[in-house]
């Protein structure tokens, strides 16, 4: 099985109220959360020991929206195996990730986003908790298993959580919370009918998971976690498959952007997704795009078989500014004659300004273009790779 603890339970917080502690998950727009998990669990079938099995899973999260009593946190997760005595771990998989989670731990999120396992843990209560308080809730694991056995969708197992705020404790001076979280999972699957079973299917799944959970109460965050685990599948063709093992993890939160920070970053992220040379930048002006020369072929306004792919990704993030105006600068390296650069870049910033206001005809009127030749470079034309720097087109997001 391949395993992920896909770490929802590690972005939350805590504020102090009281006698006791109000665990709640407290966002903060822009906020950036990397995880680091490791299993190790062994394999056996019919009792017998098939192979022991290291895992890492590393991932980038990012508070990109909050909406009343939720954040909507997009990243992507790195899924790392390996085998054997080999103690190196191989990049196996890539596990885009998107999903709301509301105040209390409750979490939503689409088929599309689920990897290997998800686990629905921690849920608070709405009121403070004292050391040695329990409570229980409803909770629950989601196994992905369409590359394993091809089954479509997320299988859900259902299970009552037990929970209890052990204590705190002090990690490298800092007051750090302890929580105790246990469950049991004994579920039947249920299949169509007419459902093939050439290939062996689980039929019963009944295990159990048990985590100490730790986070940080001089900081409201996170700190780390350690669990063990015993799953065992009740296989279609009459095979037992079982998982035993142990995994623990870190969570490091950065400090979070400021707004304009952010957006900065939002952008840059969105459009390197599908221009890779793409520079985002702030300056007094505004926010500047910086393109580089890719929409154009050598020495020409004539656009590339890219461009217009290229320029509808710009289009979409500039209908978020629908109140800004926008300026196009042409720019050339020093090679040619100074009024033939001055030309080029005036028709390449003019060319990039028509396709944009063609995509998007609300930019009309608020979209302006200059060029300026060779007289704003950015490095050194002494080399070709400083002239290919400097020959660029940039979309500058004026300030208000």
């Amino acid at each position: 099985m391949k395993k992920i603890i896909f770490l929802f339970l590690f972005l939350c917080g805590c504020l102090s109220v009281y006698a006791g502690e109000l665990f709640q998950f407290n966002y903060k727009l822009g906020q950036k959360f990397y995880i680091e998990g490791y299993v190790e669990e062994d394999l056996y079938k019919n009792d017998i020991l098939v192979k022991s099995i290291r895992l890492k899973n590393a991932g980038d999260i990012t508070v990109t929206k909050i909406v009343e009593n939720k954040a909507l946190l997009e990243g992507l997760f790195n899924y790392y195996t390996t085998e054997g005595i080999s103690r190196e771990f191989i990049l196996e998989e890539k596990y885009p990730t998107k999903f709301f989670m509301d105040i209390y731990g409750n979490y939503e999120i689409d088929d599309r986003y689920f990897m290997p396992v998800v686990r629905g843990v921690p849920t608070f209560p709405k009121t403070p908790l004292n050391i040695g308080d329990q409570w229980k809730s409803r909770g629950y694991e989601a196994h992905d298993f369409r590359k394993l056995y091809g089954i479509s969708r997320p299988v859900i197992l259902p299970a009552a959580v037990s929970y209890q705020y052990l204590g705190n404790t002090i990690i490298n001076g800092e007051k750090i919370a302890q929580i105790s979280i246990n469950y049991v999972i004994n579920y039947t699957l249920k299949y169509q009918y007419g459902t093939s079973l050439d290939v062996p299917l689980p039929y019963r799944i009944i295990g159990y998971f048990n985590q100490l959970y730790l986070w940080n109460l001089d900081k409201g965050l996170p700190h780390s976690y350690k669990e063990n685990f015993d799953y065992v599948f009740i296989m279609s063709n009459g095979e037992i498959v079982e998982y035993i093992g142990k995994s623990n993890g870190t969570l490091t939160v950065s400090e979070e952007l400021s707004k304009h920070e952010y957006i900065i970053e939002n952008i840059k992220n969105r459009l390197k997704e599908n221009i890779p040379s793409v520079e985002v930048t702030s300056t007094e002006q505004g926010i500047v795009i910086n393109i580089g020369e890719i929409l154009f072929k050598f020495d020409s306004d004539e656009l590339t078989e890219n461009a217009d792919e290229d320029l509808g990704n710009i289009v979409d993030v500039l209908r978020e500014f629908p109140n800004r105006k926008i300026r196009i600068i042409g720019h050339t390296d020093s090679t040619g004659p100074e009024d033939y650069n001055l030309s080029l870049s005036l028709r390449r910033a003019r060319k990039t300004a028509t396709e944009l206001k063609k995509k998007n005809p609300g930019l009309r009127g608020r979209i302006t273009y200059i060029g300026m030749g060779e007289n704003k470079p950015l490095v050194s034309n002494e080399t070709e790779e400083g002239r290919r720097t400097n020959r660029r087109v940039e979309i500058i997001i004026l300030n208000p």
